[in-house]
């Protein structure tokens, strides 16, 4: 398969994610399809998209799986994406993104004081991104994240 051809699959799918994520009322087939997307994403980024789009559909896995209630699928995938995104040329909104996505497994497995943990290291990460744009967008997403009381 020719690069562009990965590179258009992985988009593609990626994009996908996100329509399903923001669909109100999912049936259980739409459910089948954001992680079958996720994963399809994954696959093909990993051959074509390098290191942070790596952690990005690693990021998204998770994401995919906390919304469908599989906890221990959003930590495997949080932590395999937190993890890459250590390395000190990675972007900074993606290692708040990834921070926030370990919040966001952790309150998908009902554990509150990692998820309220994790929050505030990714609301301290957030605060140094440079560019607004992205700032303003993973703020968003962290305060999507179910905190628990």
């Amino acid at each position: 398969m020719e690069t562009d051809v990965h590179r258009s699959i992985a988009a593609a799918a990626y994009n996908r994610c996100w329509e399903l994520l923001e669909t109100q009322g999912r049936s259980a087939e739409e459910d089948d399809e954001l992680l079958t997307a996720a994963f399809t994403s994954r696959y093909h980024w990993a051959i074509v998209g390098g290191r942070e789009k790596a952690i990005t559909s690693d990021w998204m896995v998770s994401r995919a799986a906390q919304a469908l209630g599989e906890s221990d699928i959003a930590l495997r995938f949080a932590r395999r994406a937190y993890d890459a995104a250590q390395e000190p040329s990675t972007s900074d909104w993606l290692v708040a993104s990834t921070a926030e996505g370990m919040a966001r497994a952790f309150a998908a497995a009902g554990d509150q004081v990692q998820c309220r943990e994790w929050c505030e290291k990714a609301e301290k990460l957030v605060a140094r991104i440079a560019d607004e744009e992205d700032r303003e967008i993973i703020a968003e997403q962290l305060a999507s994240v179910a905190r628990g009381s």
